[in-house]
């Protein structure tokens, strides 16, 4: 029919081609009883079955892990990653909107979220249950007892009424603002620590970090240490913009229960012999051993003497320890003093370990921001090298270094063009390595 009233002829132009029009042909289909059986009522019951299929192998699907994730809290063994691979998505955002956790993220995520709760929380995890009366099937699909989601309602502005005040005797006393924790967090340690698998002995976590590696001047300081005391403040030192809060801080850290650390001191002219890189990480290896090097024994007055940083000595490279306590004896239960039953795993902060470490080592990228451990390390390591750079600016005040803490600022580098480089600037270091310097540290030319 649609050929026939085209088949007729008429004038041909550009704007009336002697063409069948798309939408006719469109019409067509649509009207034909081969399409309008989708749109049919008798289609309907069909598409609630199919939901209603899907509704139920959904409740069978969280009911068996409803099952398996109980017998393990019934054995006082929190639910493996294992289990909660199998699962969905779906079943995972249920169970965390359960525990009143947050539903975002990639599984993953998901499933580590679950798995940190599981460990730190001493309660039991609460399980999605499923009524057993709502597991039959009525017609409409098999509904679980799940927590339904949030519904978004639209605020609208109070009238004038509404916004007048309530009587006093009505209102309610003003709630005390909750006491926010303000230090990073142990995720990656109590991962460690949950996966270990040697009973006879504890895994004990050292952070590891540096300061200093971009200088112009002065040494690159790297920290490792064992903090098992939460101290509120403790984050990455490049956001504490505050030198007398990086001190407190620091203040904190030494005197804390429990600390070990160590801190190693590589000088201007190591950097020199080997490249900045591999100077910090020599100083990250030796921050290490200082650190599993500490016994319970007393030290002697020469040690003593040694166990200082200091802008007087002279080597090229040196280690400082401190923070046990050498004056009562550890007890079995002090993981973090106890080094016939421990065990190391250093976490290092940036994307290198270094050779020969002398446990095993794992990096984080941006680790000082993101653990809480690291976090604790770089502020020991930041300090003392502030300090020495104090010490430094009284040697050599003309370069102003307890300002500008050897970096390369405007100031720095007008400094050393009328005075040279002194004994702690680092000659392979732009600018300086594109100048001519004589013996005494002049610029030649």
């Amino acid at each position: 029919m649609i050929t026939s009233l085209y088949n007729h002829r008429r004038p041909t132009s550009i704007l009336a081609p002697r063409t069948i029009p798309y939408h006719f042909l469109l019409a067509s289909l649509l009207f034909s009883t081969k399409t309008t059986a989708f749109f049919h009522p008798s289609f309907i019951p069909t598409m609630v079955a199919s939901t209603s299929t899907v509704g139920a192998r959904r409740s069978a699907r969280l009911q068996k892990r409803s099952l398996t994730i109980s017998n393990d809290v019934n054995s006082n063994r929190p639910p493996s990653s294992e289990h909660y691979s199998s699962m969905k998505v779906a079943e995972l955002r249920d169970v965390l909107r359960q525990r009143g956790l947050a539903v975002s993220g990639v599984k993953s995520i998901l499933i580590e979220r679950l798995i940190l709760s599981s460990s730190s929380t001493a309660d039991s995890p609460i399980i999605p249950t499923l009524d057993k009366e709502a597991e039959k099937d009525d017609g409409a699909g098999a509904v679980s007892n799940l927590p339904p989601k949030a519904k978004r309602t639209r605020t609208r502005k109070k009238s004038s009424l509404e916004s007048i005040p309530e009587s006093t005797s009505n209102k309610k006393p003003p709630q005390a603002p909750s006491s926010v924790v303000d230090y990073l967090p142990r995720t990656r340690e109590r991962q460690l620590q949950y996966a270990h698998d040697d009973p006879s002995t504890n895994l004990v976590i050292i952070g590891v970090d540096e300061a200093g590696r971009g200088p112009l001047a002065g040494p690159v300081v790297a920290a490792a240490a064992i903090v098992p005391t939460n101290i509120a403040g403790i984050i990455d030192s490049k956001k504490i913009t505050k030198e007398e809060e990086r001190e407190r801080l620091y203040e904190e850290l030494v005197a804390s229960p429990g600390i070990r650390y160590a801190v190693a001191i590589v000088n201007a002219q190591r950097i020199d012999e080997i490249n900045i890189l591999q100077a910090t990480l020599e100083g990250m290896r030796m921050a290490v051993e200082g650190v599993m090097n500490i016994d319970g024994g007393g030290r002697s007055e020469k040690l003593k003497e040694d166990n200082v940083a200091s802008a007087e000595r002279k080597e090229l490279s040196y280690v400082i320890t401190g923070g046990v306590n050498t004056t009562t004896t550890p007890s079995k239960s002090s993981t973090n003093n106890n080094n016939s039953s421990s065990s190391y795993q250093a976490l290092i902060d940036g994307n290198k370990i270094p050779l020969s470490m002398p446990c095993p080592s794992e990096s984080l990228t941006k680790g000082d921001g993101r653990e809480y451990s690291i976090g604790a390390a770089s502020i020991l390591a930041k300090v003392t090298r502030d300090r020495l750079m104090h010490e430094y600016d009284v040697k050599y005040p003309e370069y102003n270094l307890s300002r500008h803490k050897g970096y390369g600022t405007a100031a720095h580098m007008s400094a050393v063009r009328e005075f040279g480089a002194s004994p702690i600037h680092r000659r392979t270091f732009a600018p300086l390595k594109h100048m001519e310097i004589d013996e005494d540290g002049k610029i030649v030319g």
